[in-house]
């Protein structure tokens, strides 16, 4: 009887003498918020470049002859991510260089990787509109960074952002 009594006041005990508590919501309407549009990517693309051999819903990626182009919208705000996203590398561990475009800022930045067919060189050009981030990003074999300059600086000079408003 004794070990009755005190597994029930035990028992008693560990229930604790907390009440439900319940959360009201109030009459207030939830507004869905939009969000900004983005921007048209202004492009050049050399003419032997293939039709897009590969597109998702915030990318493209064309093929040329000695080389790739893929052009990427990415969400804004946080450059050493979309950095890292697209280069693999943290802004600490590459050279950036910044500069303007419009209204835009844009940074540009290289680096290499190895790769089954050899060791492969990429040239990233990135826009901050503010909202997002648009990379142009080229990548093609090492051994022929040196003739791929000249088409490189002029297929990077001509991406831009459309000017809106």
């Amino acid at each position: 009887m004794k070990r009755g009594i005190l597994f029930l006041l035990v028992l008693l005990m560990l229930t604790g003498c907390s009440s439900a508590t319940w959360e009201t919501l109030g009459d207030i309407p939830h507004q869905d918020v939009a969000a900004p549009a983005m921007q048209q990517i202004l492009l050049t693309l050399p003419e032997d470049s293939a039709e897009a051999v590969w597109s998702g819903e915030n990318e493209k990626m064309y093929l040329c002859e000695d080389y790739s182009i893929h052009i990427q919208t990415l969400d804004g705000g946080n450059i050493a991510s979309s950095v890292q996203e697209l280069s693999g590398f943290s802004l600490k561990n590459l050279t950036i260089v910044e500069s303007r475009c419009g209204n835009h800022q844009r940074y540009e930045f290289v680096w290499t990787a190895a790769a089954e067919e050899g060791d492969l060189i990429s040239r990233c050009a990135l826009l901050d509109d503010g909202n997002y981030h648009y990379a142009l990003t080229v990548t093609g074999a090492a051994a022929d960074a040196g003739n791929l300059q000249s088409q490189w600086n002029e297929l990077m000079g001509s991406f831009c952002l459309e000017e809106g408003d």
